[in-house]
């Protein structure tokens, strides 16, 4: 019997196959630096240390956000004057554009010679 992709596809886990994939694309990236991992145990002990830093951000996650939100509202609210110092700059440039761009239309209608229409034609 042959594998049909069309009948094994209703029994498989959705999630597997392509898990799997990733995983196995993955491996061949990690094998150098597991190479030196036993030679250089920086590597282990930084990465504990990332895992007990994770740890402790994930239990003490309200009082972070307690003493974050403050500087958090307060960012919010430079952002805001920042955005509207932009705009106000903004459209006072694109008035200044507009104002030089009349001026050089004006000043190339003024030295343009006027057009000479054509002799009139005889038969």
């Amino acid at each position: 019997m042959t594998d049909n992709p069309t009948t094994l596809n209703e029994r498989r886990f959705p999630i597997t196959r392509d898990r799997l994939k990733q995983a196995g694309a993955v491996l061949p990236v990690l094998r150098p630096a597991l190479r030196y991992v036993p030679k250089n145990p920086v590597l282990l002990i930084g990465a504990a240390v990332l895992g007990v830093a994770g740890v402790m951000a994930w239990r003490n996650r309200e009082k972070i956000v307690r003493s974050t939100s403050p500087m958090i509202e307060e960012a919010k609210v430079k952002g805001q004057a920042l955005i509207d110092e932009a705009r106000t700059q903004g459209e006072a440039l694109i008035d200044n554009a507009k104002a030089t761009t009349e001026a050089v239309a004006a000043k190339a209608t003024r030295s343009r010679r006027k057009a000479v229409p054509p002799p009139p034609e005889v038969h």
